[in-house]
């Protein structure tokens, strides 16, 4: 990253490069800490900041909406959203739309996002916000896993929780792009705001830590099964007096629990099939429902802390044969 300061400010948006982009493009996002995060970029405008409906990042210096990004034909525009900080194309402010132009890049806070500089082979891989692969529809849950899973495995395997074995949580709203659309901008985000504080509260009581979180999904970590699971139960019921106080802006959150074997990297980002199995058993969670894994109902089950309904079997993508998952009551 020790050349893009030096860049000039690209063409204003409209204005013909030499090698323009036509249709979705592809960035990469730079967070300090953190592996790069490569995004499919389509002409539906996305946002990125600390707490927004597009890209969640945990920078500090990051606003809560920093930037709102689109592709257009000779690259893709980027809008500051009147951050605190501001963003910086070089040494340059960034006021009004710009365009990036191939291996431009703006800075935010400590963050980096390029444009790559070949989206016909960059966007292998590469994850829209708004949809898995391709312009197929898919969820938080999807992307989130996507961030944790598509980076570059790490050399060096720092372990934590009981010798490398911890408890993976997959979440998000139910329906979220719906409930956009219902409740405006302004309202939904203020909607999503209480949601994450209500998350992360809940996560930090537990001692629990935030791997990932990309528009309103989470990906989690616990040193045992059952605070994980106490801190989802919590998160769902803090969630239901919500809406009993305000029921227009009621949400319904699905999660996903497994613990297993894991490969933590440096930077926290944990992998491993484990990791895979969690975010699947949470694509198979209802609005509302924690799904837990066989295995985390074998640890707790036998406690009387946690109440179980009765388990059903779901295929999962990508793994042999169906699964026996088991419902956590935290109704009762």
């Amino acid at each position: 990253m020790s050349d893009w300061s030096d860049r000039q400010p690209g063409p204003a948006p409209g204005a013909k490069g030499e090698d323009p982009f036509d249709g979705d493009a592809v960035v990469a996002v730079e967070e300090p800490g953190r592996s790069p995060l490569r995004l499919l970029v389509s002409s539906q405008s996305i946002e990125v900041g600390r707490d927004c409906s597009g890209v969640l990042l945990s920078d500090p210096q990051v606003s809560r909406r920093h930037i709102s990004m689109r592709s257009t034909r000779g690259g893709v525009e980027v809008r500051d959203l009147g951050s605190a900080n501001g963003t910086l194309f070089g040494e340059i402010p960034l006021n009004g739309p710009r365009l990036l132009g191939e291996g431009d890049a703006v800075r935010l806070g400590s963050t980096v996002v390029r444009l790559l500089a070949c989206p016909s082979e960059d966007r292998r891989g590469a994850r829209s916000p708004r949809s898995g692969r391709g312009l197929a529809t898919a969820t938080s849950i999807d992307l989130v896993a996507a961030a944790a899973l598509d980076g570059p495995r790490p050399d060096v395997n720092l372990l934590a929780g009981d010798g490398g074995t911890l408890t993976i949580v997959f979440s998000d709203i139910e329906q979220s792009t719906q409930r956009a659309v219902q409740l405006g901008d302004e309202r939904w985000l203020e909607l999503l705001g209480a949601h994450n504080s209500i998350v992360r509260r809940h996560v930090s009581r537990q001692g629990g830590t935030e791997v990932k979180a990309q528009g309103d999904g989470f990906l989690l970590s616990f040193s045992s099964a059952r605070r994980g699971l106490r801190a989802m139960v919590d998160v769902q019921r803090a969630l239901a007096a919500h809406a009993r106080s305000r029921p227009a802006d009621s949400l319904r959150v699905r999660v996903g629990i497994h613990t297993g074997e894991v490969t933590i990297a440096e930077d926290g980002d944990v992998f491993g099939r484990h990791v895979i199995l969690a975010s699947r058993i949470a694509g198979a969670a209802r609005g509302g429902e924690i799904l837990a894994s066989a295995l985390v109902h074998e640890l707790l089950e036998p406690h009387a802390e946690f109440v179980f309904a009765a388990p059903r079997r779901v295929e999962l993508k990508g793994l042999d044969g169906a699964q026996l998952v088991h419902p956590v009551r935290w109704d009762r």
